[in-house]
């Protein structure tokens, strides 16, 4: 962020973990973090599910590369891995 915030000229950049992985994969690791088995708690309905809905996509982060010089750090399951650990010390904070 303290990047992008440097530049002359407002731009977008996609910051991005490099790989693809499904809403579903996702919420695997996230359940998985907790020790908390997600079929008992996530329930999926394929009416609701949009003919547009994109079931997995991947985007590229080369801008950011070369404008800001960043790189991926982390992929999907450590960023998870960080939101879990997040809103854990969070919620203890709150208690």
């Amino acid at each position: 962020m303290w990047l992008m915030l440097q530049q002359e000229e407002p731009n977008n950049f996609v910051i991005v973990t490099e790989a693809s992985y499904s809403l579903q994969d996702f919420i695997i690791a996230a359940f998985e973090k907790l020790n908390v088995d997600w079929k008992k708690h996530v329930l999926t309905d394929p009416a609701l599910l949009r003919p547009t809905d994109i079931a997995e996509s991947m985007a590229n982060p080369s801008k950011a590369l070369t404008k800001l010089d960043w790189k991926t750090q982390y992929k999907m399951h450590g960023v998870v891995s960080m939101m879990v650990k997040d809103e854990n010390e969070r919620l203890q904070a709150n208690t």
